[in-house]
């Protein structure tokens, strides 16, 4: 082979590898800006979830506030888990923002965790606490609804901090898929073993509407309870299983459309459980007659 053959070869090579590194750095730029573009629509939308969730919080404690007194202990802790949502919400937008900018979180993610620990724990106790009448219905809880609150909130609640921990690791990690899948089952399971104490303070006033003489004030609230039972169970099966169908099948830059709908859905039943139990005397289900009093 003569030198200028040598030559032209290897000024072929050249060119070659120039244009394929070209190529991957196009497209590394592009998936780059894919990636910036979707974490800015991801941040404009924890910001305006932020907004809705402060505002919600603000005119659901104007609301106890001027009814304070038909209000109850159960609508304390209603306002209280509004605000941790928020705090949620910012503490994520604080980690994005800085890892966006920075690289680093800088401490803000450790209180991502305590924030989403503390929102877990307070919403599932809410529903439970709703759900089994206590506070305006009777003052203390029966053995099996001490239980959940002991054993399954817990449960729900490391698991569901386990997935959040776990979506911010890559998932090359060893056994990410598994993991993620595994957790997720059981955040599902304790989702459902929350609906139990709704179920037996339906069975419950069925059974009362029966014998006691009230039978038309029980129909009513037994009402109410199957009406936010279907609104559980919806909310649930919404955020647990649509919005992670969504996350799986969607592509990478419209993922953030689907964290979108699970807040907006959340805000969605924080809402229509405000509306239903929102104090005032004409609510039928805060009704207690002097014979329940004296009980």
């Amino acid at each position: 082979m003569s030198r200028l053959s040598s030559g032209n070869m290897y000024h072929t090579c050249a060119v070659h590898a120039y244009a394929q590194s070209k190529l991957i750095h196009t497209r590394f730029a592009r998936t780059q800006g894919l990636v910036a573009e979707e974490q800015n629509l991801s941040n404009v939308g924890v910001q305006a979830a932020f907004i809705l969730f402060v505002v919600a919080g603000v005119m659901w404690s104007s609301v106890v506030v001027v009814a304070r007194k038909n209000a109850h202990r159960i609508h304390v802790f209603m306002i209280v888990l509004v605000f941790f949502k928020a705090l949620t919400l910012l503490s994520q937008f604080g980690m994005f923002h800085l890892i966006r900018t920075t690289g680093h979180p800088d401490g803000w993610n450790i209180a991502f965790y305590i924030f989403t620990f503390m929102r877990g724990v307070l919403f599932f106790t809410v529903v439970i606490l709703i759900g089994t009448g206590w506070s305006y219905m009777k003052p203390l809880l029966g053995d099996n609804e001490k239980r959940i609150l002991l054993f399954v909130i817990p449960l729900q609640v490391f698991a569901e901090v386990a997935i959040v921990i776990l979506d911010e690791n890559s998932p090359a990690v060893r056994n990410w898929f598994t993991w993620r899948d595994v957790f997720h089952v059981v955040d599902i399971i304790c989702c459902c073993a929350i609906l139990f104490p709704i179920v037996w303070s339906i069975k419950h006033l069925k059974e009362a509407a029966e014998t006691d003489g009230k039978a038309a004030r029980n129909l009513v609230k037994m009402k109410l309870f199957r009406q936010f039972y279907v609104l559980v169970v919806c909310y649930i099966y919404f955020t647990r299983i649509v919005v992670y169908l969504l996350r799986s099948t969607m592509s990478y830059k419209y993922i953030w459309l689907s964290d979108a709908a699970g807040e907006l859905a959340t805000l969605l039943f924080y809402v229509l459980t405000a509306l239903k139990f929102r104090p005032h005397a004409e609510n039928p289900y805060f009704a207690v007659s002097a014979e329940d009093v004296d009980v």
